[in-house]
């Protein structure tokens, strides 16, 4: 072979100073092949690596810079949805359908982008992997955790608890649930949906002399004073129904009183259904339709003055939607203000997003808020402790 002719590259040998001859460039070749004598180090170290190690140094680097660029794509993409979320909230039905997909399923790339890297001996992506993580399983998926528990001071007032449960249409244990409102010390509950369908759970209230309003939605321990007017119904069958929302007026032990209010909010699962049949549009629509809902609940409860309210309901909305979230400059959350947590209250069997709700006033104070037990309904229910304070109570507002 002439100079000419032979392949270009490396020489993939190395010359044994003592004889000449020529040895093959390998790690585990100590001494030379004809002669015997020891490898020089000197030679060893200056012999060119073998073509098929530089191949596979070569892919190990752009396998390691792809395992890197997929972790940064993944990261925009969890703060792009976060943004979204958050600033666009049910705006645009892409969001809507977001805000009720399970959010843990944004942890299983991480997982198996973490497993990569590990398989290709690159610990260093974990640190990068591992802040996703914490990003997906804290604020996309809701976690809740209020620092201001640790360092609060005990505040004055009349402390008082509330539940809300929307019992839905399948038959609940109740049995179980006089369990959980005698065990959990309940002052105050605030039902949806056919609650009169539990014989049990009726005869337990009556027999304790339970107070309750016209529309057996609110049970209170304490005397019912007065019931506001009802919101009028904008219900269009086999359409779309109209948010429910029961009053009633309640003076407590110190004669302090008190508005409890149940809210049923539409729900928007049949835009989902039309989504899921190829048709976008019909979330929106029905989303349209729950905002201007949320619109009359708002103003209708914004008219008790200054009264303090306690509210408990099924809002059909996680709390980081856009439009929940502006309610917060109205009124207090008990899960974002004291809950430890995700509290997920639906589905009730294996719940992925929290759509049950107790709120206050401002000048209420959330002591704690947690879930309760599987009690046969889709939704679980959802408690509160609240002290009610002695002082003078602000006037709500209705947010801008």
């Amino acid at each position: 072979m002439t100079e000419k002719s032979r392949p270009a590259g490396p020489d993939p040998f190395w010359r044994c100073p003592t004889c000449g001859t020529p040895n093959p460039s390998r790690s585990y070749l100590t001494q030379c092949l004809g002669c015997g004598a020891p490898a020089s180090t000197e030679a060893v170290a200056d012999a060119p690596p073998s073509t098929a190690t530089t191949s596979r140094t070569k892919s190990r680097r752009r396998w390691d810079r792809a395992l890197v660029i997929a972790s940064w794509i993944y990261a925009a993409l969890i703060l792009t949805s976060l943004g979204l979320i958050n600033w666009i909230g049910e705006d645009w039905w892409g969001v809507t359908v977001l805000l009720f997909t399970p959010r843990w399923l944004f942890l299983g790339p991480v997982i198996l982008l973490a497993l990569a890297s590990g398989f290709a001996r690159r610990p260093s992506h974990w640190l990068l992997q591992a802040t996703i993580g914490v990003v997906v399983a804290g604020p996309l998926m809701g976690f809740s955790f209020s620092p201001e528990r640790l360092w609060s001071r005990p505040v004055e007032g009349t402390p008082l608890r509330i539940l809300t449960y929307n019992v839905g249409a399948s038959p609940i244990d109740g049995k179980g649930l006089v369990r959980l409102i005698e065990r959990e010390k309940i002052d105050l509950i605030c039902f949806q949906e056919r609650f009169e369908a539990n014989p049990e759970v009726e005869a337990y209230l009556a027999a304790n002399r339970w107070h309750r309003d016209s529309s057996r939605f609110l049970a209170s321990r304490y005397p019912i004073v007065a019931q506001p007017a009802r919101m009028k119904d904008t219900t269009i069958p086999g359409d779309r129904y109209g948010a429910r929302l029961s009053l009633a007026r309640i003076r407590v032990a110190e004669g302090q009183e008190l508005l409890l209010s149940s809210v049923h909010m539409p729900t928007i699962r049949p835009g989902l259904y039309r989504f899921l049949d190829g048709d976008p549009k019909g979330v929106d629509y029905h989303v349209k339709w729950w905002r201007g809902e949320l619109g009359r609940v708002v103003s209708h409860l914004c008219q008790s003055g200054t009264v303090p309210i306690l509210i408990g309901g099924d809002f059909n909305m996680p709390s980081d939607d856009s439009s929940m979230a502006t309610l917060q400059s109205v009124f207090r959350f008990g899960f974002e203000d004291s809950g430890l947590g995700y509290g997920y209250t639906r589905p009730s069997r294996y719940p992925w997003f929290r759509i049950d709700h107790i709120m206050a006033s401002p000048e209420c104070r959330f002591l704690r808020c947690w879930v309760g037990p599987d009690l046969g309904s889709d939704h679980l229910p959802l408690i509160a402790e609240v002290v009610l304070p002695r002082s003078m109570p602000l006037a709500l507002s209705k947010p801008r």
